[in-house]
Parts: C-alpha cells; sequence; structure tokens
C-alpha cells in the first residue's frame, strides 16, 4: 500500500489524473496492468519468506530461554502482524477492494503500526546494545535492563499508533469507477497529505536510520578490543540493509510530496513515480524477512542453536563425540604440559642439591 490518495494515487490514477499536463487527461491503465501482476506475486513471496524466516526465530526464542530478549521479541512480532497485512493488500491488487469499509481501516492500521514498529525496534536493539556498553555503573536504574527495555518498547508502539492514526483518519473504502478502492481520501486538505509523507520518512525512516548509523560508528569504539569486529559487523550489517531496503522507497515518496508542491507536473513523471513507488515498495517490504534472517546470522548464539535444531540426532551425537574427543585431547595435552613442567622444575630443584643421585649414607 502507496501513501498516496485517490485524486493522484496508484488506483485512482490508473484511470486517469488531472492537471498534470495542459492536456487534462493523464491515462495510466499500462500502470494498473502491470500493479496487477507485480504486485500480487510481490506480496505472496513476500508473506512466504516472512512467515518461514519470523517464525523460526520466534520459535527458537520460545524453545531457549537464554535466547529469548524483549526488543527482539517485540521486532518478531512487529513482522509477524506487517506479514498478516500483506494477503489483504494482495488481493486488493489483483482486483479491487473486496473486504468493507471497517476491514480497510483495520488492514491500514495494523499495516502502518506494525511498519513503523518493526523499523524503530531495529533501531531500538543497537541503541541497547550502546547503552549497555556505554553507560557506566553509576547510571540510574531506570535507563538499565529490564525497566529500560520495557520502557522502550512502550514508546515504539506507542509512537507507532500515533503515527499510524494519522493516517487511518483519512483512510475509507470509496466506489470509484465501479470498483471499491481503499486509501486515503484528504479532500482539499494538501497540507494534511504532505504532513503524511513527511511523517512516513521521518518515523519510518530517517530516525531509525540515524539511530543505526549513530550507534555503528560509536559502539566500537567503547566495545572491548576483542569484541570490536563482531558489534562491527553486527551493527553495519543491520544499517546497510535497513539503507539498502528502505532509502529507495523514502526517496520516492519525497518525490511524491514534491510533485503535491507542484514541482512536477508532467504526466510521464506522474507515470514514473508509480512504477517506481511499487518497485521500491516491493524492496522496502522485504524487511520483514531480512530482520529475523540478519538477526540470526549475526548472533552466534541463535545461530548455533538454530543449526543444532537443524540436525539428526545421529548428526548430533557425532558432532558431539568428536567435540568430546577434542576437548578429551586437549585435556591430554594439557596434563602431559603440566607433567613434563612438574618434571622440569624436580630436576631443577634436584641440580641445586649436590651429590643427589648418590644414595645417601646411612
Amino acid at each position: 500500500m502507496d501513501v498516496s490518495d485517490p485524486e493522484d494515487s496508484s488506483y485512482e490514477d490508473y484511470y486517469n489524473s488531472e492537471g498534470l499536463e495542459e492536456i487534462g487527461i493523464c491515462k495510466k491503465t499500462h500502470v494498473k496492468d502491470f500493479s496487477r501482476v507485480f504486485l500480487p506475486v510481490l506480496y505472496s513471496i513476500t508473506c512466504v519468506l516472512s512467515i518461514i524466516a519470523n517464525l523460526t526465530l520466534l520459535t527458537l526464542f520460545i524453545k531457549y530461554k537464554t535466547l529469548r530478549k524483549v526488543l527482539p521479541l517485540h521486532m518478531v512480532i512487529s513482522d509477524i502482524l506487517f506479514t498478516l497485512s500483506l494477503p489483504f493488500w494482495a488481493v486488493y491488487a489483483s482486483s479491487e477492494w473486496i473486504f468493507g469499509d471497517q476491514c480497510c481501516k483495520a488492514v491500514s492500521l495494523v499495516y502502518m503500526v506494525s511498519l513503523y514498529s518493526s523499523n524503530l525496534f531495529v533501531a531500538s536493539q543497537s541503541l541497547e546494545r550502546f547503552m549497555d556498553l556505554a553507560c557506566v555503573v553509576s547510571t540510574p536504574s531506570i535507563f538499565k535492563s529490564p525497566k529500560r527495555n520495557t520502557i522502550m518498547c512502550s514508546l515504539v508502539w506507542l509512537f507507532s499508533v500515533l503515527g499510524a492514526a494519522v493516517h487511518v483518519s483519512f483512510v475509507e473504502n470509496q466506489k470509484f469507477h465501479d470498483q471499491y478502492i481503499c486509501t486515503y481520501h484528504f479532500d482539499d486538505k494538501v497540507g494534511w497529505k504532505i504532513y503524511t509523507r513527511f511523517q512516513m520518512n521521518i518515523l519510518g525512516f530517517v530516525v531509525p536510520f540515524l539511530v543505526l548509523l549513530f550507534c555503528s560508528v560509536r559502539l566500537p569504539c567503547v566495545a572491548e578490543v576483542r569484541s570490536t569486529f563482531k558489534v562491527f559487523r553486527h551493527e553495519a550489517g543491520f544499517t546497510v540493509i535497513f539503507f539498502l531496503l528502505w532509502f529507495p522507497y523514502s526517496v520516492v515518496i519525497f518525490l511524491y510530496a514534491l510533485q503535491d508542491l507542484h514541482v512536477f507536473l508532467a504526466c510521464t513523471t506522474n507515470i514514473h513515480f508509480d512504477f517506481a513507488i511499487h518497485v521500491t515498495e516491493c524492496i522496502a517490504f522485504m524487511h520483514v524477512f531480512a530482520n529475523p534472517v540478519l538477526y540470526i546470522s549475526l548472533n552466534k548464539k541463535v545461530w548455533r542453536r538454530l543449526r543444532n535444531a537443524c540436525k539428526t540426532p545421529r548428526e548430533y551425537l557425532l558432532e558431539e563425540s568428536n567435540s568430546s574427543s577434542v576437548m578429551l585431547s586437549q585435556r591430554g595435552a594439557i596434563e602431559l604440559k603440566a607433567v613434563q613442567q612438574y618434571q622440569v622444575h624436580d630436576l631443577s630443584v634436584s641440580a641445586e642439591r649436590p651429590n643427589n643421585f648418590l644414595p645417601e649414607l646411612l
């Protein structure tokens, strides 16, 4: 679902759009034909991959209590909620909105809340790690785990709900050209239209990205020397992937805002924006399975648990026996080294005593 409204949205504008060119008509039937094929396929693929990745990580959290952390768990919940909205948008893109007005508002609310909260939870995890390493012992208890994490989760959900409420207040189910559409309806409130676009960019991209960028730069400076590379790899991984997924979508939304301000008026430019919003939106939606995959691959404890869970009992026993053999050989080497050190020490002590090798006279 893009952030357009009926006057210039990717739904009504598929048919016509007035005021974009001097001729007054800007037909976009080919854009709609493209979206009817492209969007359902991409939404379905994203939905399946997200279910697999998020349920895998959620299962690990449920099975192993030591892996369970508040912020990653809420990130998974947020991504699952976002995934639940994708089948509705897939059906909508293929035909029309068939679920009614109340469902239109409910799905839009879940979609926007989970979109904001997912990105903010990704940033909150980096902020949590930075505070754990940077905060001194004298830090007030409110900034320490787990109270701090509870406050952070509450704030993320609060900001996400408040941000989504602005969008949902303008969303409604309408009939247009004998088809029902679920999209924004701003009437003449152009200011609110521009506000929702900038809010999407600021709360959905700029704020999380700046937090991720700050933590990826500062965390290696406050981490221990032996864990500097591991910390940098973890933070840089999330920062780079987040930027690659969300930056193109944010640029297109910004261009749409400039179009609302009549910076761009050409029909061909508007058509290019419509194609761009579909492609970049699908790229951004990949975050729902990219987040859990990144968390599993960059977290050694989680990856080790998942790898062991995927092994057959025979493979697990063989690995355990091999690891036991390695441990025994290492222990034997340590004991042999200790005996050798003891013998060397005993010889050195004996050498200090003259005639030590002769039997003592009684």
